[in-house]
Parts: structure tokens; C-alpha cells; sequence
């Protein structure tokens, strides 16, 4: 949620007199444990308690809103960054409530709270029963215990801000999101040791996908803190960068993301004017040597895109628009040729997808 703290410091006084005293939730019903479907991740709007999940059954096409709080009657917590099924079990980071709740995935009541992390962001299983944690406001990466729920050890990285991360043969390849940074961390996770930091060119890595041919595809940049972006790919087997590819300045380039068959990349750019410009789905195949000049799906007009997913049963694309943080998301349904299908209507702040 960075861009939005960025904003936030900007025009917090103002949004918090466009945000009225919050309604009691109403109770809904529960989605039966074997429908399929999405489970949105709802961060909520910054300082207010009110992230939550939310569940889009696809039989009936009709999304459920509130299921935390439906099933344990108090609230999730303040900024719900993310959601991850490890083990038969959903792991829910809440980074400005500094927690991770731990909940049953077929009655979505909470099995435990984990309460020594500060400021988790995304979690990505490493072993049977290790995974790690990475931290929004400190130079850390949490290695958690699985079996017993608890936080055993802490990686202390170079700068803050330890962002999305991805496990390949036996290493944890760790972005990290702060200005300062040129580097990404390759941690063994057998030690839990910095190995080795890959510098790329640009700063301030953030998301990373490895694509059919094992190469690692790492976006970075900051647009708002004057840091331009650059997609750049990585051979880990020769530990030598392909290509990097760079963005115009005016581009805020994130959530890139890859297909089930890991030869098309997604990214979503955003301008937060709601314009026409760089402002949409955008889409690759990892073989161009070239950016997409223009997006796949533009972002309908006066708003901008913020969650991606993409179904690997009926390749449907969905995004949410999250309505500037104060009000209800609407998450577009799209074919995997960019028609539109269908809408609904979210929590507070949609920002990612897990599809069940």
C-alpha cells in the first residue's frame, strides 16, 4: 500500500472528513466450503479498521461480502495487504494492525493471531513448514514456523521495505521497495543467508514472476518518489541479467503477474487522475523485446485499476477499482480477449485475488 501512504501524507485531513462514522456490518452467509470461486482481499481504507474479505462465487455470480466478520464478529484489522493458502490454511497479512491472522479456509473463523511481526506485507511458503514474511516499515524478512504458528528467526536486509518474493530451487529471490535499493536478495533458504544480492538497473524493486524458461522477471521503480521504472529480466542459472527493458517516466507500472502456461506477462500502470494516458491492463509475451505501447484493457474513465487476477480454468481476467479508498470496489469481469463480461461490488480497497 505504499503509493496510497504516499497520497495519504499528502491529503489525509481531507479524506478523513470524507469518511463517516462506520455502519455496523450486516451479517451474510458464509460461501459452502467447495464453491468455486475468489476470495478478494480488501486492504480498507488507511487508519479506519475496516479491511475484510470477501468471497465471488462463480455459480451463483454473486459476491459475499464481510466473511471475517461474519464468522468472528470483530474486525479484521487495519490494512489487509494480502492473503496466501499454504497448507490448507489462509494466512492473512494486516501490515498497520501489525498481524497475521490465520484462518480456517471452509468457515473463515480465525484459528490463531500472530502478533510478532511489524508491518507484514506478503508471505511465500519456502519448505513443508517454513515460510517467509516480508515487512513494509523495517529492513527485515520474517522466517515463520508453520507448524507451530510462531516467528523463529528475522533476515535483516539492506534497506526497508521488503516487498513480493518468489521460491525457486531452493532460494527465496526477495525484492526490495525502497528508493535506496538496486538490488534484489537470493536467500538460501536451507541457512536462511543472503547469499547473494543481484543488482539490477533502476531502483526499488517490487513484484517478480518466473516465467516457462526459468528466467525471473523483475519490475521496479517508483514513480511518485522520483524513481523511474524498469522491467528487467534475470537468468538465475548464469546470475546474469538478459534484458532491462525501461518505462517513460510518466508510467506507474505494478501487480505484474504471469499465465498459467508462463509466457505472457501482466502488469497494471495507473494514473491516479483516472486519465487515458498509461492507465489500464497492460500485456507482453516474454519473448517481445519491446513494452506494450498501449494497454490490453484501458481503465474505464475517472478511475484506475488495482487488483489483478487472472482464472486458470476459464482464463477470465478480473480487476477491481477501488474508488479512491472511501467507498466499495467494483471488480470488472473480463474475457481473455480483453470483453467486458460482468461487474460487482467489493469491500473497501480490493487489492488482490485468490482464486478457490
Amino acid at each position: 500500500m505504499n503509493r496510497l501512504l504516499f497520497l495519504l501524507t499528502c491529503f489525509f485531513a481531507s479524506l478523513q472528513a470524507c469518511i463517516k462514522d462506520k455502519p455496523k456490518p450486516e451479517l451474510h452467509v458464509l460461501p459452502n466450503a467447495t464453491h468455486h470461486g475468489i476470495v478478494i482481499c480488501n486492504e480498507g481504507s488507511y487508519g479506519n479498521n475496516n479491511g475484510e474479505l470477501s468471497f465471488l462465487d462463480f455459480e451463483t455470480k454473486t459476491i459475499i461480502n464481510q466473511l471475517y466478520f461474519t464468522s468472528n464478529t470483530t474486525s479484521l484489522g487495519d490494512v489487509v495487504q494480502s492473503i496466501s493458502l499454504i497448507n490448507n490454511t489462509y494466512y492473512v497479512t494486516v501490515n498497520n494492525s501489525n498481524k497475521i491472522v490465520v484462518i480456517d479456509p471452509n468457515t473463515y473463523k480465525e484459528i490463531t493471531t500472530i502478533t510478532s511481526v511489524k508491518s507484514p506485507r506478503y508471505i511465500t511458503q519456502v519448505g513443508a513448514n517454513k515460510a517467509y514474511v516480508s515487512c513494509l516499515y523495517f529492513p527485515n524478512v520474517y522466517v515463520l514456523d508453520l507448524t507451530s504458528n510462531t516467528i523463529t528467526k528475522t533476515i535483516h536486509v539492506d534497506y526497508p521495505n521488503t516487498e513480493k518474493m518468489i521460491y525457486l530451487n531452493g532460494y527465496c529471490y526477495v525484492t526490495n521497495w525502497d528508493t535506496a535499493s538496486n538490488v534484489i536478495y537470493q536467500i538460501n533458504t536451507g541457512n536462511d543467508s543472503i547469499e547473494n544480492r543481484i543488482h539490477i538497473n533502476g531502483q526499488a524493486s517490487h513484484d517478480l514472476v518466473c516465467d516457462k524458461n526459468g528466467m525471473l522477471w523483475i519490475l521496479s521503480g517508483n514513480k511518485y518518489k522520483n524513481k523511474s521504472s524498469h522491467l528487467t529480466q534475470y537468468n538465475p542459472l548464469s546470475n546474469q541479467i538478459v534484458q532491462t527493458l525501461p518505462f517513460i517516466s510518466e508510467q506507474d507500472p505494478f501487480r505484474l503477474s504471469i499465465n498459467t502456461n508462463k509466457d505472457t506477462l501482466y502488469f497494471i500502470n495507473v494514473d491516479y487522475n483516472g486519465t487515458s494516458s498509461s492507465n489500464g491492463l497492460y500485456k507482453m509475451s516474454i519473448s517481445d523485446g519491446t513494452l506494450p505501447a498501449l494497454p490490453f484493457i484501458q481503465a474505464p474513465v475517472n478511475s484506475y485499476f488495482w487488483a489483478f487476477g487472472l482464472d486458470s480454468v476459464t482464463h477470465h481476467i478480473f480487476l477491481s477499482d477501488p474508488k479512491g479508498f472511501t467507498q466499495q470496489s467494483t471488480v470488472y469481469e473480463y474475457s481473455n480477449t480483453g470483453n467486458f463480461i460482468n461487474q460487482y461490488t467489493a469491500g473497501i480497497g480490493a487489492n488482490s485475488f485468490l482464486f478457490k
